[in-house]
This record gives structure tokens, C-alpha cells and sequence, in this order.
């Protein structure tokens, strides 16, 4: 049989009809005569009542939690959401051998199960409020693609492995390809810049990398980046595109993803998106803002989390637009304010209840020189032979222009309110767990079949 998702493959049938399920086992309970099995995957479960007495004990004991199964019998709706199967044929194709905590049994989502479910993804993928997280993050990146496309936005595919760094290579992720010491891109507006010269207007959705140290819960080293790049756009367009496409995407999450809050237990607020309803402060008032509540940060360096807070809070926990913060905290490509060149023609929206930036904006330099000096100005003089093509386009046509940039992963960690934007990859990476596995994180986990391999072909060494 072709998988279908359980919901799909009892959509429209009626009491009496003959079904054909497959899915995993969540749940097993045996009284006597009869045994009860769940089977669920990311879109429900549904329960499966089997005689024993019609089966050989042996194939059922391998229908344990974890199990892949196929099953064939009698559909019985028992209520308005109640449905069971009785069996006529079940098939284990997947067996379950590993003894571990249930990904059923735990909620994923609360951090006194991170060392769980972190320690070994590949199971805890399953974990229903991990899927559930990750479905809503799916939703959300599919609207923002319908997003883009319906306002005429061109999808490009910016490299990966780059030449550049936006803002040096102090957290950048080096790489050798071919012999050549390379980044993996932390950016694509180098990209962007030239394909919106063809297209007029474009977009990527696609990974993104920093050599993320910090260890805070709003940081990863692998994230995806939403980029969009359009000619003639100043910084009222392209606040605009920003929090119209994020409030449409998470309308459609909202509109697709009932199970999957009800079960994390969350109910969003995002009329606070809609442009009308956000604040606004140049970065001037913002700090002192930030000042007069006790916050130490000094004029000209960028805004820290305690003052993200104090700033939201002063603002009633409203989304707010930092606009124009030291030029000497943002990217070198980016325009300086005309009336104070020590700013940037840039702005960033702030989330209320501490999830920091959700996405920023910024208007581009056409001027060639001004790259240069800028370049130059934060120590990347010795690197402008890497960014000299980048250059060399403001002398081919280049018009203002202008791109906006956020991370998916920070915005459904924000507007879930989750503990960790770890949460929100299914292989985060951070630095309280290491990528490589060692020799000595072989475990047989129980299974009698993993340890003899371990043992047959001396896997430890």
C-alpha cells in the first residue's frame, strides 16, 4: 500500500467499512483476551481492538511502541471524534527493539525533557510536540513562499559556500572547498543584490550560518534565513513587506494548525502584527528608554536583551520598530542616515515577551566608494578583492534598492512563546551539544541485534 497519513486514510468513511491503515505504535494496553494499540502519526491516531485469540502470540509481542504496522479490518465510529478499528490483519514491517524513554510519553516541548530529546533526534523527531512544532514552522515558510509569489517575488538560490561575510569573519564558519578557504553564507543579500537587477524583485528562503557561541536560548549556529530583495524600495516598503508577510503566514497557521496548538497549548496573538497596531522609536529614544530603567548600555552599541524587554514593556508588550541603530552595529553594505551619518538607514522589529528581534530592514548603498570606506572603516580592507565584482555592479546599473531579513526558526520560537529555538530544528545546533558522535556514544540501547553487531565487527574499537 501507498502511506497515507491516518487522517487522509479515514477521511470520509463510515462505520462498517472496510479500512487499511499503516502507522507507528504510541500506545499499547493488553486486558486479557484483548489487546488495544494505538497508531498515530503527526496528523492523529486512531485505536486498534484485536481478539489475541485469532493471533499468533509472537507477531503481537513485536507490536511494541515505535513498531511500524499495517493493519486491515472493520472502521467503528464510537463518537463525534471517537474511532476505532477492529483487526482482521495486522503486519509489523518495522520492528521496535530499542529500550528508551517513549517519545509518547514525554512532552517534548518542556525543557526538563531537552537532554531527552536532544540526545538522540532521530527518535524524538516523533515526540508529538516536537512534531507538532515543526509542522507549524512548515505551514509558516510554505505562506510565506505564497506570500512572496503573489506579490511578485522571483525564488533564487544563493549559494551556500561563499567568498564573503556580512559582518566579518569572527563568527563566520570557515570551510575548505577545492583547496580554497571558504564561508558558509551567513547572507545572501551579496546574491540578491545582482538577481534583483534581473528579476526586480526576489526572495530565498534558505540556510544560514553563524559561529553562534553564546549559548542563549534565542541563538543557533544553523538557522534558515527569509530574504527578500527589491529595486526602487525604501524603508516604508520594506516595513511593510516585512510584517504583512509575517502576519499572513502565521494567519495561515492559525487557520491550519488547530491540533497542533491545541496540543502545545498555545493560542498566538497576532493581531499585534498588523502594522497599525506596532510601535515605533529611532534607536535614540530607545535607549534612553532602555537608560532610565537601569539598563548600562552605552549610546552607539546595539540593544541587549534586557533592553529589548524594558523596551517592549515601556511600549505595553507591543511589537516595536528600533529605527536607525549605529551604523557601527550593522553590515557594511547598508545606507547611513543623511541627517546623522553615525546611524543606519536601517530599522528592526522587536517581539514582546523577551524573543528579541523578529525581523530587520535596511536600504543599500549604490555608491561605490562609500562601499569601499566602509569596508575599509570595519578592518575589511585586506578582504575588498572578495567583494570587488559586488562593488563593481553599483557601475552597472544598480538603482536603490533595499532587502529585508528574518529567521523563521526566531519568529515561530517568539510567537509560540517556546522555552528554546532549539526547539524549532529537528538537528539544532548550539553549543551545549556537540554534531560529532564519539566512539564511546555507541550504544546498543537495549537491542540485542545492535549489540551483536557492536560486538561482531568491534565498532569501539
Amino acid at each position: 500500500m501507498a502511506w497515507r497519513n491516518i487522517n487522509r486514510s479515514l477521511e470520509g468513511r463510515l462505520s462498517g467499512d472496510d479500512v487499511e491503515i499503516s502507522g507507528r505504535v504510541v500506545g499499547v494496553r493488553d486486558h486479557k483476551n484483548i489487546l488495544f494499540l494505538d497508531i498515530g502519526d503527526h496528523s492523529g491516531s486512531v485505536q486498534l481492538v484485536i481478539d489475541k485469540r485469532t493471533y499468533d502470540q509472537d507477531g503481537l509481542d513485536q507490536a511494541r511502541k515505535g513498531s511500524f504496522v499495517v493493519a486491515k479490518g472493520t472502521l467503528e465510529n464510537r463518537g463525534k471524534d471517537s474511532k476505532e478499528i477492529k483487526i482482521e490483519s495486522l503486519d509489523v514491517i518495522g520492528r521496535s527493539s530499542l529500550r528508551i524513554q517513549s517519545p509518547w510519553e514525554i512532552d517534548g516541548s518542556d525543557p526538563l525533557f531537552g537532554n531527552v530529546v536532544f540526545s538522540f533526534p532521530e527518535v524524538y523527531v516523533s515526540n508529538p510536540q516536537r512534531a507538532a512544532i515543526l509542522k507549524i514552522k512548515t505551514d509558516f515558510v510554505g505562506a510565506l513562499h505564497d506570500y512572496f509569489q503573489r506579490e511578485e517575488f522571483v525564488l533564487v538560490e544563493p549559494p551556500i559556500i561563499t567568498d564573503k561575510t556580512l559582518y566579518g569573519k569572527d563568527n563566520a564558519i570557515e570551510a575548505e572547498v577545492h583547496g580554497e578557504r571558504v564561508f558558509l553564507s551567513q547572507c545572501a543579500t551579496f546574491e540578491l543584490e545582482p538577481l534583483a537587477l534581473a528579476f526586480g524583485r526576489v526572495y530565498t528562503i534558505s540556510p544560514a550560518f553563524r559561529n553562534e557561541m553564546a549559548g542563549s536560548k534565542r541563538h543557533l549556529a544553523e538557522y534558515t534565513h527569509a530574504k527578500a530583495e527589491a529595486l526602487l524600495a525604501d524603508i516604508d516598503f520594506l516595513k511593510n513587506l516585512s510584517t504583512e508577510s509575517i502576519h499572513h503566514a502565521m494567519k495561515v497557521v492559525l487557520e491550519s494548525n488547530d491540533k497542533e496548538l491545541s496540543l502545545l497549548g498555545v493560542n498566538p496573538d497576532i493581531e499585534g502584527l498588523e502594522p497599525s497596531k506596532q510601535e515605533r522609536m529611532t534607536y535614540n529614544e530607545a535607549i534612553a528608554v532602555a537608560r532610565e530603567r537601569g539598563s548600562e548600555t552605552e549610546w552607539g552599541e546595539g540593544l541587549k536583551r534586557r533592553d529589548e524587554e524594558i523596551i517592549t514593556a515601556y511600549c505595553g508588550n507591543k511589537y516595536v520598530w528600533v529605527d536607525f541603530p549605529p551604523f557601527a552595529t550593522e553590515g557594511f553594505p547598508y545606507r547611513r542616515l543623511p541627517s546623522d551619518r553615525r546611524l543606519s538607514m536601517t530599522c528592526d522589529l522587536i517581539a514582546p515577551h523577551s524573543a528579541g528581534e523578529m525581523v530587520g530592514v535596511a536600504e543599500k548603498i549604490t555608491d561605490p566608494e562609500e562601499l569601499v570606506q566602509n569596508l575599509i572603516e570595519k578592518g575589511q580592507g585586506k578582504n575588498i578583492s572578495r567583494f570587488w565584482k559586488y562593488i563593481a555592479l553599483r557601475e552597472y546599473g544598480m538603482p536603490p534598492h533595499g532587502g529585508i531579513g528574518a529567521a523563521p526558526e526566531r519568529i515561530i520560537y517568539g510567537l509560540l512563546g517556546l522555552d528554546h529555538i532549539r526547539l524549532t530544528k529537528p538537528w539544532p545546533r548550539y553549543p551545549d551539544r556537540k554534531i560529532v558522535a564519539p566512539k564511546e556514544d555507541l550504544d546498543d540501547y537495549g537491542s540485542d541485534r545492535l549489540a551483536g553487531l557492536i560486538e561482531k565487527y568491534a565498532l569501539r574499537g
